[in-house]
């Protein structure tokens, strides 16, 4: 009797220390509190307007590891493979375009900052450039800086995808009146208008 008032004893001894452990900060495995916003000014702001200039088109990943959106080739010795995937592990895209109806990587999109490396790509990493390029991903680096439009960010990202420019979108007509002709400054002020909304 009394070896099991002697157990019961010790087992409620254990327990209130192992309680306390986990309720001081040092032992609690859970020592999370939720972050105000997953995106920082800077790229809550530029993913805004990548969705305006080529959200239409693309879905907008962000954040995505460099293994997510490669692979080795096959038939690699697997030293060559651990190696090369050791080195992509810890890599991170800011954006990557995934094309809305086939489901396909586009291009990879990563912000430049040269003023602030808190959390933007100051210096070029050309292990990721390099990797990007052997799977055939293009990858844009834009410049941190404000007042971009959506159609300038438009046309440097189909720029470097090796389209033509979007051609301007002419509001509807009545069918018996005469196309309007609009000069160039104009078509560039009614794309700017269009890809805004």
């Amino acid at each position: 009797m009394e070896l099991a008032l002697l157990s019961i004893l010790v087992l409620v001894v254990g327990a209130s220390i192992v309680a306390s452990k986990f309720n001081d900060d040092g032992g609690n495995p859970y020592p999370f509190v939720r972050k105000q916003s997953v995106f920082t000014q800077v790229e809550s702001v530029f993913l805004g307007l990548l969705e305006r200039a080529v959200g239409d088109q693309y879905k907008i990943v962000s954040r995505v590891k460099l293994v997510d959106i490669i692979d080795c080739k096959q038939g690699l010795p697997t030293k060559t493979k651990r190696a090369a995937l050791t080195k992509a592990k810890n890599k991170q895209l800011d954006f990557v375009l995934i094309d809305k109806e086939k489901m396909t990587i586009v291009a990879a999109v990563d912000l430049v900052n040269n003023t602030n490396k808190s959390g933007h790509k100051a210096q070029r990493d050309w292990f990721v450039n390099g990797a990007l390029e052997a799977a055939g991903i293009p990858h844009i680096r834009m410049k941190v800086k404000s007042g971009y439009q959506p159609s300038e960010v438009r046309d440097a990202i189909m720029f470097k995808l090796g389209k033509p420019a979007p051609a301007p979108i002419r509001p509807t007509r009545h069918r018996s009146a005469k196309p309007a002709v609009l000069s160039p400054s104009q078509a560039k002020a009614q794309t700017t208008l269009v890809a805004e909304i």
